[in-house]
């Protein structure tokens, strides 16, 4: 696991901007720190926010592994490991949980309590490639939802590790990981490139606003845009 002790939380500035700004921005602004491949740093589009009128999701990652066997109920004690290693980590954080049953449309990871009891000891929102429920409880606490899908019943459900690197369509998470999610999808902030990220996202919006000014202007034709494009 993960030693805790070693995430530092977000900034106070850093997390006003982020809070900010959204997802698609914030994955075009960090291509040109060339930190990562481009088909790298976010959580494939299987991962949908369940509620995307809500404001962008911002937060560290806690990652977690959980899985749903028939047999005995589910003994709890990784759940109280989960929520301690939950109140040490640098909120606001987020849970991210990988279902490793093999059939993650079989249940749902998490409902109504577990996201109070989520929120109460930081976390901003889950993110899993399975299932949740309560939504309408959950979209009234603010508490953000990703998933792959909406399941009715918990099954029964248990945690396999805590603090290990999962997968997430296609992306791997770390436990201290900058999440920054909407309802575009989520992507991976990477810690070097926050101070430059303001300006970045300046530089972003700035450059798609004067190309969708020319695409509407008398002047636009695809000869002239192929020469702007420099590519």
């Amino acid at each position: 696991m993960t030693d805790l002790s070693t995430v530092a939380p977000i900034g106070e500035m850093d997390l006003a901007f982020l809070k900010g700004v959204d997802s698609p921005t914030i994955a075009n602004a960090i291509e040109p720190f060339k930190v990562r491949d481009r088909t790298e740093g976010f959580i494939g589009g299987e991962v949908r926010s369940l509620f995307p009128e809500m404001p962008p999701m911002v937060g560290v990652a806690l990652t977690v592994t959980m899985m749903n066997t028939p047999g005995p109920i589910a003994g709890r004690e990784n759940w109280f490991r989960m929520y301690e290693a939950l109140a040490e980590l640098p909120a606001p954080s987020v849970l991210a949980v990988q279902d490793v049953s093999g059939a993650p449309s079989r249940c749902a990871l998490a409902g109504e309590v577990m996201a109070t009891l989520a929120m109460r000891l930081g976390a901003v929102g889950m993110v899993t490639d399975g299932g949740l429920r309560d939504v309408h409880e959950v979209r009234a606490l603010g508490f953000a939802y990703f998933s792959r899908y909406v399941v009715v019943s918990h099954g029964n459900f248990d945690i396999v590790d805590i603090g290990t690197p999962i997968v997430l369509d296609g992306q791997e998470v770390r436990t201290g990981d900058i999440l920054h999610g909407d309802a575009n999808g989520v992507v991976i902030v990477p810690r070097e490139v926050l101070g430059g990220l303001p300006e970045a996202v300046q530089e972003v919006r700035t450059r798609e606003r004067a190309t969708m000014d020319f695409i509407k202007s008398p002047e636009y034709s695809i000869a002239e845009a192929r020469t702007r494009a420099g590519y």
